[in-house]
């Protein structure tokens, strides 16, 4: 038995109010990424992938079916309040953070399943891209995928350090694996 003190919402199944307080920081988060200074092509959260920081640590601490509910309402409340990301992306930002969900929660606790889980959904999402039109993109879905590494790279490396510290930090399998 581990001498770690971890907060009391974290031993216990997710009621409304810590579900309420994950939702409000998942939406304070990309909010406070757009605010720093930035003169980029693309807005920052595109390099920085701040939705996908507060889906996995709901993911972590609260499974999958709380990671997807923030993963998919921290867009929509950061539209709302930033413009940002831009509408029509919204559909396919979906996608992809309902496929990061299923691939993070399969193995949370692995040092490298956040950045892991962030390649896969953007693979599966760019597939789901080809084949489905209704999604609009400009360029080619590989080159989309390619772009989208590339861009990407610091978000993958704040994810794998989120992943790491979650994981040296709170290391028994203990909140929603055991409700498995």
């Amino acid at each position: 038995m581990s001498n770690t003190v971890r907060p009391a919402f974290i031993l216990s199944r997710a009621g409304w109010r810590e579900t309420t307080i994950l939702l409000a920081v998942a939406g304070l988060v990309p909010f406070l990424v757009h605010l720093l200074p930035w003169s980029g092509h693309r807005p920052l959260g595109v390099y920085l992938l701040p939705v996908f920081w507060t889906t996995f640590v709901a993911v972590y601490f609260r499974g999958p079916f709380i990671g997807l509910l923030v993963g998919l309402v921290t867009p929509v409340i950061n539209l709302l309040v930033t413009g940002l990301p831009v509408s029509t992306s919204l559909m396919a930002l979906s996608l992809e953070i309902a496929f990061f969900v299923v691939v993070a929660a399969q193995w949370p606790r692995f040092r490298w399943a956040a950045p892991l889980a962030w390649v896969a959904a953007k693979g599966l999402a760019v597939s789901v891209q080809y084949f489905i039109p209704a999604f609009m993109e400009t360029e080619y879905p590989w080159q989309h995928l390619a772009r989208s590494m590339q861009n990407g790279g610091a978000g993958l490396a704040v994810l794998a350090a989120i992943n790491i510290l979650l994981v040296v930090f709170y290391p028994q399998a203990d909140g929603w694996e055991k409700e498995i």
